[in-house]
């Protein structure tokens, strides 16, 4: 699977460069105030969630597990003039900080299904208390459009399925959506998408 999104990432912008616009209004409701400015984006790509982040005065920690993607993020930040601490690991290497971080992105980070509720619960385990995750994803009805996303149903996500992953947290959101993709050439076009937010209990 490494091999298959290092050849992906090959090109460039695959993604494209804007952050993901459900993180920007998300993020733009919340205030980087230290000791609470630290977030986390886990299966981040090339980074364009982590720069815009930090540009906004976030201490940002990201990883993916391709290895091109990775340096892809660190030159971006760089690029930008902003400090990313960009780390190459799949979703069960990475050891991150538990209950370390103030907010956690996860946009687009698919998986086989018998790994994705595993991987859900570590994220529920870095988030501090009072922590927020802001996660977006593609839904079932997502098949057979050609905007995105894996094509086995089981690697897609529903409202049920979330709320029993992290149903160690608050819900604030857990709704689906149709929207129109303008991320790279590899989102494009009509989907259908989840959008869920969730709190740590204090």
């Amino acid at each position: 699977m490494h091999r298959f999104w290092d050849e992906r990432y090959q090109q460039e912008g695959v993604y494209g460069r804007k952050p993901n616009p459900f993180w920007v209004r998300q993020l733009d409701k919340l205030s980087p105030e230290e000791p609470n400015s630290h977030l986390l984006l886990p299966c981040e790509g090339e980074g364009r969630n982590a720069v815009w982040a930090a540009r906004k005065g976030w201490k940002v920690d990201a990883f993916d597990g391709s290895a091109v993607a990775t340096k892809t993020c660190e030159r971006w930040a760089e690029e930008a003039n902003v400090q990313v601490k960009a780390h190459h690991a799949d979703a069960f290497e990475f050891k991150g900080e538990v209950s370390g971080y103030s907010v956690v992105g996860l946009f687009y980070a698919h998986m086989p299904a018998h790994l994705r509720s595993r991987f859900h619960r570590r994220v529920s385990k870095w988030l501090r208390p009072g922590g927020r995750l802001i996660l977006e994803g593609f839904e079932p009805r997502q098949l057979g459009l050609h905007s995105g996303g894996p094509k086995d149903e089981a690697m897609l996500f529903t409202p049920e399925i979330l709320a029993s992953d992290f149903d160690g947290l608050e819900v604030i959101l857990n709704e689906t959506a149709s929207v129109e993709l303008d991320e790279g050439p590899y989102h494009q076009g009509p989907a259908h998408i989840i959008q869920f937010i969730a709190q740590k209990s204090t």
